[in-house]
């Protein structure tokens, strides 16, 4: 197997960007700006919605750190879980931001083995910017398993996970840029168009009022469907070619797109849908189309409600208070010893109560005890989460070299695998740490931090009608909690 990744020939395409200029270092010279076109402004306007202002002075910190199928304008078109052997190219993408003129250190690894295939070194330019990092697929090709991206610099560290698998790639739509407009089309599918205002049908349909809703499961002629309802928006998931659909309802009206593999784009691979609930809930007939504007419609999406349940049914003939019901409760790694070229680390725990170590070659240490507060058994429908969680740390690290321990807690759909998440994931955040919960090099808070992380529950019967509260420990090795919830009324 070394033998293989040994032949791997690398290429380094990134770009370092600041509001004042950009950097691109490829093959050649190409000056621009990071904002210069429409697209790039609005993935500058989304990055400080989600993050405050790129401009303001703090600690060095790394962001929406992925894996994409490609960039254009260096800005990703969708985010990968597991890509296909046969892909010619493995993009990692992230934002940097109060950086000054530092190094950006890429490793490329190959967990089955441990083994280290590349490391791309980089120098950032001032404050804010972007990077991507392309691997080339090696002349006889990719071996099939997991593989790590390891992105740092200016002591911070984040990493990202990801499978090389004989299949079809394995994408979801960009999260960062959803429900923004990219050019005239929407980040995700790039077909329905974003105001302020409700959409009108345009298929031919007329919207009128229902107290049914479109979410919970349903058997369609394109396969069993499952709709979800999150921040104002419904996404649906259908068996046919991996299909998706998202859109916004108007009175009876489901409004959006649908999408499906491999590309999961226009015009062969998505366009606009609209389907009309019937009056009793239980049944919808649909229209939809390739791309938008100019196609016609076709008419012929149908489907039926499984189990013939509506979701107006009183919680009162049940007797039980709706809400959501912690079911299970799993915990994911085990005490983990492990060694490679730059670190020794390992993990010692108990649920609630974790231990990091992660000692480096030159001495440089970073050992915390983190004390997490467990959920409660019950939550009521966007009922407060709020979790009080403590790090107790030891940390040395001369030479400046860096090693931070991270945890987190989010919230995502049940069935979604425990290192995966999906564009309607969302975390629990404290008003002074943000959503990562870090203690590490550099730290000038002392070797003791206590934050309160915060975030609504679920809408009712909203993800599927099972979410989860995943809690995510990492210094050089992971270990995680899944909290299963069901809703019942």
């Amino acid at each position: 197997m070394k033998s293989k990744l040994v032949a791997l020939v690398a290429m380094l395409t990134i770009c370092i960007v600041a509001l004042s200029g950009c950097t691109d270092i490829s093959d050649s010279y190409k000056p621009g700006s990071f904002g210069a076109t429409e697209e790039e402004q609005q993935i500058v306007d989304a990055v400080t919605e989600k993050y405050g202002d790129m401009t303001a002075s703090g600690e060095p910190r790394l962001l929406e750190v992925m894996m994409t199928s490609s960039t254009e304008n260096f800005i990703p078109v969708d985010k990968v879980l597991k890509y296909s052997k046969d892909s010619e190219k493995l993009y990692a993408w992230f934002i940097y931001d109060n950086f000054n003129n530092d190094i950006i250190s890429v490793e490329w690894i190959y967990l089955d083995n441990d083994y280290s295939i590349y490391t791309f070194e980089s120098e950032t330019g001032e404050d804010f910017g972007r990077g991507t990092f392309i691997l080339e697929q090696p002349d006889d090709g990719w071996p099939l398993g997991e593989y790590r991206v390891i992105i740092s610099g200016a002591g911070v560290e984040e990493s990202v996970d990801f499978e090389i698998i004989d299949g079809d790639t394995v994408s979801v739509p960009l999260d960062l840029l959803e429900g923004t407009t990219i050019g005239s089309h929407t980040a995700d599918f790039g077909n329905t168009e974003t105001t302020d205002e409700t959409p009108v049908p345009q298929s031919g349909f007329t919207a009128e009022s229902t107290s049914h809703s479109f979410v919970g499961e349903w058997s369609s002629n394109w396969g069993d469907m499952t709709f979800r309802e999150s921040g104002g928006k419904l996404y649906g998931e259908y068996t046919h070619d991996q299909g998706r659909v998202e859109g916004v309802v108007n009175g009876d009206v489901f409004i959006g797109t649908w999408s499906e593999s491999p590309s999961y784009a226009p015009p062969n691979d998505a366009g606009d849908v609209e389907l009309k609930l019937s009056s009793d809930g239980n049944s919808f007939e649909g229209n939809w189309r390739y791309g938008s504007d100019s196609s016609a419609w076709s008419g012929g999406w149908t489907g039926t409600r499984i189990g013939q349940a509506t979701t107006s049914t009183s919680a009162a003939s049940s007797g039980t208070t709706p809400g959501w019901y912690l079911v299970k409760v799993e915990d994911y790694g085990d005490k983990v010893e492990s060694t490679n070229d730059y670190y020794t680390y390992d993990v010692d725990y108990e649920r609630g109560n974790v231990w990091t170590s992660n000692t480096g070659d030159k001495g440089e240490t970073v050992q915390i005890r983190t004390i997490s507060e467990e959920p409660k058994d019950f939550y009521a429908a966007e009922e407060e989460i709020v979790i009080n969680v403590r790090k107790e740390g030891e940390v040395i690290a001369p030479d400046n070299l860096g090693l931070y321990d991270t945890s987190a807690i989010g919230i995502d759909y049940a069935d979604v695998a425990v290192d995966r998440g999906t564009s309607s994931s969302y975390s629990l955040e404290d008003e002074t740490y943000g959503a990562y919960f870090k203690m590490g090099w550099g730290d000038s808070t002392g070797t003791i931090k206590e934050g309160t992380f915060k975030a609504n529950a679920p809408e009712a019967n909203s993800f599927g009608g099972s979410f989860r509260i995943l809690y995510y420990y990492s210094n050089g090795a992971s270990y995680r909690t899944n909290y299963i919830y069901e809703w019942r009324e």
